[in-house]
C-alpha cells in the first residue's frame, strides 16, 4: 500500500508541475529549451546502463542523476569524468561528496566545450567572410547537493545549480534545482526512484526567452543475484523530458567478486545513441582508500561516430 501511494503521489506530482509546459502546439517540442548540455549524461557507469541510472546511481556521481541517493555514499568521494562528445565537443566533471552524520553534501563543476571556431561577417565588396579571429563558446555549471536517509527504506535529496553559458563575450545565466529520492520497497531487492531535474524559472537574455529542460525520471531496480561473487542487477526508467519525447531506459549490470563489472543498457524512443556498453575494475582497497574505474561506449551512427565516457572514482 505504502509503495502504491508513494509512485501516485510522483505522478501526481510529475504531472501537475509538467502541465506548466504546455506549449500550445502538437508537434515535436524538440529544441525549444536552453541548456541542452544539462541533458549530456555524465557518469561512464550510468551512461553505460542505458541512463536507467535513477534507481542505480550510487556514488557521488548522484549528483548528475538523482541527490536522493546520494545517502548511500559512506566514505570521502572524489569523480572525475571526462566525455569525449560530439563533434569534437567534450565535457568534464568533477564532484567530491562527504558523509557528515546523517547528510551527505555533495559540490559538484561541470564545463562543456566546443571546438573553438572561427569569426565570420558579412563580406563587404566582395572580401572574404572569415575575419581570423577564434570564437570560443561553452557551457558551466556548478552544484551543492544535500541527501538524508530518513528510514532504512527512504532517502531523500536536494541540489540547487548554477549554470552559465557563454560563446565569444555573450553571457548569461540562471539557478535551478533537482529533487530526488529512493524507496526501497521491501519485496526482495526492488527499489522504486524519482528524480525531477533542472527545475527553475526561465532564462531570459538579449530578446530572447527559453524555458528550462525540466526533465522527470521515474525508475525501478532489482537484484536479481546477490552473492559475495555475483551480482546482478536491472532497471527500467521512464523519462520524461519537457522539450523532447518520453523515453524507456533499459540497463543490466553484472558484477564478478565486486571487482569487475560488465554493463549494458538500451534506450528506447531515442533517435541516436540507443546502445551503451561499458565496463567498470573495483581493485582491493588500499589502506584506507579506494579506487574505480569506469568506461562506458555509445555509438551515435556514421554521422557522429562514437562517444567514450571515462570516470575515475576515488573514496578516502
Amino acid at each position: 500500500m505504502r509503495v502504491a501511494l508513494l509512485a501516485l503521489l510522483m505522478v501526481s506530482f510529475a504531472r501537475s508541475t509538467l502541465a506548466q509546459y504546455d506549449y500550445g502546439f502538437d508537434f515535436s517540442k524538440a529544441g525549444t529549451a536552453g541548456f541542452q548540455f544539462l541533458k549530456i549524461g555524465t557518469g561512464a557507469r550510468e551512461i553505460a546502463l542505458g541512463q536507467a541510472a535513477t534507481s542505480l546511481t550510487n556514488d557521488a556521481n548522484a549528483v548528475y542523476w538523482n541527490p536522493g541517493a546520494l545517502s548511500f555514499v559512506e566514505q570521502n568521494q572524489l569523480f572525475l569524468t571526462h566525455n569525449e562528445w560530439l563533434a569534437g565537443s567534450s565535457a568534464n566533471a568533477a564532484v567530491i561528496a562527504i558523509p557528515l552524520e546523517e547528510y551527505v553534501v555533495a559540490l559538484s563543476f561541470l564545463q562543456f566545450k566546443i571546438v573553438d571556431f572561427e569569426e565570420t561577417v558579412v563580406p563587404q565588396g566582395g572580401g572574404s567572410p572569415y575575419t581570423g579571429r577564434m570564437v570560443g563558446a561553452g557551457d558551466q555549471v556548478v552544484g551543492v547537493a544535500v541527501s538524508k536517509r530518513f528510514t532504512d527504506k527512504l532517502t531523500i535529496g536536494l541540489q540547487l545549480k548554477y549554470v552559465r553559458e557563454w560563446m565569444d563575450d555573450v553571457s548569461f545565466s540562471g539557478v535551478l534545482f533537482d529533487v530526488g529520492t529512493v524507496y526501497y520497497t521491501g519485496f526482495h531487492h526492488l527499489r522504486l526512484a524519482f528524480a525531477l531535474q533542472h527545475f527553475g524559472p526561465d532564462a531570459k537574455p538579449d530578446l530572447v526567452r527559453f524555458r528550462m529542460p525540466l526533465v522527470f525520471r521515474l525508475g525501478a531496480g532489482e537484484d536479481f543475484i546477490l552473492t559475495d561473487e555475483h551480482r546482478l542487477t536491472s532497471a527500467l526508467e521512464l523519462i520524461h523530458p519537457t522539450d523532447n519525447v518520453e523515453q524507456l531506459s533499459w540497463g543490466l549490470e553484472y558484477e564478478f567478486l565486486r571487482v569487475f563489472a560488465l554493463r549494458a543498457g538500451y534506450r528506447f524512443n531515442a533517435d541516436e545513441g540507443k546502445l551503451a556498453l561499458g565496463m567498470g575494475v573495483r581493485p582491493p582497497p588500499l589502506d584506507m582508500f579506494t579506487l574505480q574505474f569506469d568506461y562506458a561506449y555509445s555509438k551515435f551512427g556514421a554521422a557522429f561516430g562514437a562517444t567514450h565516457r571515462f570516470t575515475l572514482g576515488i573514496g578516502f
